[in-house]
């Protein structure tokens, strides 16, 4: 799990932005599970991470990544372009950002979703959606056991929600037999690596799945992800 106070780069990011973004953005996902802070933390961390690499805009990156899952409350299916209205129309990014600049970081909201086919319109998108990505099994496995639990209830069992898991994540796999990455970034080519050893490995991945379910059960998380949090 990312802290945020330790994430790299982060004090390249325009202190004032960042105040905005804690007090007004990060709130809004504090009834949010999979899509809950934690999620956002990493996002950021890996969207700054690819920011430095590449000697792109810290304050843009940041804002999009910060801003990226804003829309599940309002329309999960199209979430995205959910988060990118909600990015047009939030006034106090005004203040940080020209109108050319907020439509920059709307459109790399409104393309970082993993599933999609065609290239984000610019290189921040680019930057979100693979940021976006879960290359560690065991988180993978959790935040998507929670979008089974809120979206499918009439699945009843783990079983029947790791075949939907492995099913739905297996469609990400592109021609060449990688998860796609649109930068390539070296980095994010690594974790990549480690992570598809083991998720093509189908058993070993259902073993941490089923693993995290009873985790979650343990906790008393999964009737939380069904009557409280917010994100489907």
């Amino acid at each position: 799990m990312v802290l945020y106070d330790e994430i790299s780069h982060l004090e390249t990011v325009d202190p004032e932005l960042r105040n905005f973004v804690e007090r007004e953005i990060f709130p809004r996902y504090a009834k949010f599970f999979s899509h809950g802070l934690p999620h956002i933390y990493n996002v950021v961390a890996n969207t700054l991470m690819l920011a430095e690499f590449y000697h792109k805009d810290f304050d843009l990156a940041y804002t999009a990544a910060a801003c990226h899952d804003l829309g599940l409350k309002i329309n999960r299916k199209q979430h995205e372009l959910a988060s990118g209205e909600i990015v047009a129309e939030e006034k106090g990014l005004q203040k940080f950002f020209s109108a050319a600049e907020i439509q920059v970081i709307r459109e790399a909201v409104e393309d970082h979703r993993g599933s999609r086919k065609i290239s984000p319109r610019s290189f921040y998108g680019r930057m979100i959606s693979d940021a976006d990505r879960d290359f560690e099994l065991e988180t993978l496995a959790w935040r998507t056991i929670a979008t089974s639990v809120k979206n499918y209830t009439e699945l009843k069992t783990c079983e029947e929600y790791f075949d939907r898991c492995y099913a739905y994540i297996s469609q990400r796999i592109a021609r060449d037999g990688h998860f796609n990455l649109w930068t390539n970034n070296p980095i994010l080519v690594e974790r990549r690596a480690k992570f598809e050893e083991g998720f093509f490995d189908r058993e070993r991945y259902r073993d941490i799945y089923f693993a995290e379910y009873e985790r979650l059960a343990r906790v008393g998380e999964l009737e939380k992800i069904q009557t409280y949090y917010e994100d489907f």
